[in-house]
């Protein structure tokens, strides 16, 4: 906390000087405080503000300098119940509204977060108060958890656009949501404007919503939304400007219901339709119909031998019990962990690969032994649908569970999309000139158990028996682009071509002429026509997928870069890029060092940072064994690239890690067991409150260097 004079901004919130606030008159006060917390006097500085406020019980400045407080010292409970006497004494205050969102944000109470973040935004104009990106972010990084990254990107874009004090937290937010590669490419991009709508009866009350959105009126404009869609129906530029808002306000089960109304709308275009079906999928799965009901059962066990007939069966495979034990703690609300768990295998590829004996994975068994309280329990996640419904239904049959009691303590729904990739396990090495035969037919095994996956968005019938009926056309286009978004590997743009075809549904080609971006979101990356694409507009393209790592289509953008005509001016930045795309595709080390090479030389020649690529083939050269070779290109790296700041963070992280084993070793040596903790709080940073601070970074720590004996592109 700095000093405080009459020139500082009041500590009460509204904006306003000192010198210019009724609050003036306590200045004094506010001094002897603020001393107090600045040679860290908290809990005198505390019991100062509480006897004041015996006094002054009303007064605004101590009770935002109090929750301010409160929130340094990590005390939630404490700053809840100042925060909610702070707003109701000030219901207008901006910084009372923004306490109360971070302890409605901590509690996981998002969309109360939200509409008070918003409305502090809203009634702060331009006096927007530096707290704001401290709860901003730490509702950004709640979203992120729990899946939601599409309403965090809105957030981060309106840190964006909050001036200079808040663009450098925004920008680390908004980067972080773009790269996050294994999330859907829809959620990580923003979604298209309203369709104009001419001089249509609702024109003039859409624009005073627009209005209301841009003041950051988002509850006001979402009511009135709302209302006009009951006066003037559901009118696609009425329901697109909605969408914004509910996602702001975390609202993505309504967020979704609007995204299958625009799906339906015929006034949209049929790839405008598709994009928003499948945005509707992403958002809920469960709602949209895109979701598979899976039991988390518990079977009451009696026969004492139960345990080895398990570890007999051919259709399990043990696993480490630290695997399940947070999830069933989580599930069963129980803290005594399983005494073994289990893996469901089948064996598949057998008349190709059974040399290689690979196994397909599926869901999970937790066996618990008898307690003083409880008997023999077996718990299981009993899948409906594809083959890990067989597996299940295999094991029960083997295992007699049928004759057990059986108790269902919860219906679990499960993304269709997140089954359409079985987990293989291959016991044997597989011959190098084998691996690529191998990795084809586990994808079309994959594949054809997905297509017959029955899903509630086609009536219950399965991707295979919808293809080719007409009612079915958009659903089915809408899978295929919801399953291209996770860029799944090893599918490819190829791969999802044939799909289409495979379903008799068409795949939407737009001219790299439109806005496509601004038409049909995330789906640009995979819809625009790359056949007839210009070179500006392709290497823009190859450029943002690198950044958001659509890998699906890498193939394809390195086809079409390597047959374009480049003009004089874009050969540099193609060259650059095609050498970045064909890095992530490499599967040989080998071949992936001479890329990164390419990289870092073309690179340097438009004079733009290479730290991340040096990083990697230097130490791509020691996973090869080249150790020597990749000290001396690291050390003349660093005398070209003094202040790259990608290096430089690499290179502290490694004399930081070098440190602690150091001294984890001489602790060792003199029996101490305290070195585990001091590693463990050194990743933790200076708080472990749970709260994001400005002070405490962008909660990443740096990478250590490598070690692992696989190379994986990327």
């Amino acid at each position: 906390m700095s000093s405080l004079d009459q020139y500082s901004l009041c500590p009460c919130g509204n904006g306003k000087k000192i010198k210019f606030c009724k609050c003036f008159e306590h200045l004094p006060e506010m001094q002897t405080i603020q001393r107090m917390i600045a040679g860290e006097q908290n809990v005198a500085a505390l019991d100062r503000i509480n006897a004041d406020l015996k006094n002054m019980p009303s007064e605004p400045w101590l009770l935002a300098m109090k929750c301010e407080l409160l929130l340094h010292l990590g005390e939630l409970e404490s700053l809840e119940e100042t925060s909610a006497k702070f707003i109701r004494l000030q219901p207008d205050n901006p910084l009372a509204k923004l306490h109360r969102s971070l302890v409605a944000i901590v509690r996981g109470n998002t969309e109360e977060g939200a509409s008070l973040l918003l409305q502090s935004l809203a009634d702060a104009g331009e006096n927007i108060h530096p707290m704001t990106a401290t709860v901003a972010m730490n509702l950004i990084e709640v979203l992120n958890q729990r899946g939601l990254p599409l309403p965090a990107l809105l957030h981060a874009e309106n840190l964006l656009d909050l001036g200079e004090l808040f663009q450098q937290v925004g920008v680390s937010a908004y980067q972080s949501i773009l790269s996050d590669a294994q999330t859907s490419t829809l959620l990580r991009d923003t979604i298209p404007s309203p369709v104009d709508v001419g001089d249509a009866p609702y024109g003039e009350r859409l624009a005073e919503a627009q209005a209301l959105i841009d003041a950051m009126r988002i509850s006001g404009a979402k009511t009135k939304l709302e209302a006009m869609i009951r006066e003037f129906g559901p009118e696609p530029a009425i329901l697109q400007s909605l969408l914004p808002c509910q996602l702001l306000l975390t609202d993505v089960e309504s967020a979704a219901s609007t995204c299958r109304k625009l799906a339906q709308s015929t006034a949209l275009s049929e790839p405008q339709r598709v994009y928003y079906q499948a945005l509707g999928f992403e958002l809920s799965p469960r709602t949209s119909g895109l979701a598979l009901k899976d039991d988390l059962v518990v079977y009451t066990v009696e026969d004492p031998d139960f345990e080895s007939k398990l570890n007999a069966s051919k259709l399990v495979q043990p696993i480490q019990v630290e695997q399940l034990r947070e999830m069933l703690q989580m599930m069963l609300e129980e803290e005594v962990p399983p005494k073994a768990a289990y893996v469901s295998v089948e064996p598949i590829l057998q008349e190709q690969f059974g040399e290689s004996e690979p196994m397909r994975a599926g869901s999970w068994l937790a066996f618990y032994g008898k307690q003083t309280d409880k008997p023999a329990r077996l718990v299981t996640l009993e899948a409906s649908a594809g083959y890990m419904k067989a597996q299940s239904d295999q094991i029960k049959s083997e295992l007699g569970l049928g004759s057990l009691k059986r108790e269902l303590v919860n219906t679990l729904y499960m993304p269709f999309l997140s089954r359409t990739a079985g987990q293989v396990m291959i016991r044997k090495e597989i011959p190098e000139d084998r691996r690529l035969a191998l990795t084809d037919a586990l994808k079309n095994v994959n594949l054809d158990d997905s297509l017959d996956i029955k899903l509630e968005c086609l009536s219950d019938r399965s991707l295979r028996e919808a293809a080719g009926q007409s009612e079915f056309r958009i659903p089915l286009q809408a899978i295929l682009l919801a399953w291209q978004s996770r860029n799944p590997t090893p599918l490819s743009d190829v791969d999802f071509d044939a799909l289409h075809k495979r379903l008799g549904v068409s795949e939407p080609k737009l001219s790299s002429e439109l806005d496509v971006f601004d038409l049909v979101g995330g789906a640009a990356y995979y819809w625009t026509d790359l056949a007839n694409i210009d070179a500006q507009s392709l290497i823009q393209l190859m450029q943002s997928s690198l950044t958001r790592g659509v890998s699906s289509m890498y193939p394809a953008l390195i086809e079409r870069a390597q047959s374009m005509q480049w003009p004089e001016d874009l050969k540099g930045s193609a060259e650059y890029t095609i050498y970045n795309l064909r890095v992530r595709t490499c599967t040989d080390p080998n071949e992936a060092e001479k890329l990164l090479a390419r990289v870092i030389e073309s690179g340097k020649k438009l004079n733009l940072s290479v730290g991340g690529a040096i990083v990697e083939r230097f130490e791509l050269l020691q996973y090869l064994g080249r150790a020597a070779e990749a000290r001396v290109f690291m050390e003349s790296s660093l005398r070209e690239n003094q202040s790259d700041p990608t290096l430089l963070r690499y290179i502290q992280a490694l004399m930081q890690q070098q440190e602690m084993l150091s001294r984890r070793a001489a602790m060792g040596a003199q029996g101490s067991a305290g070195g585990l903790s001091d590693v463990a709080s050194a990743g933790q940073g200076n708080s472990s409150s749970g709260i994001w601070t400005p002070d405490s970074g962008d909660g990443q720590s740096p990478e250590s260097s490598g070690g692992s004996k696989l190379w994986i592109p990327d």
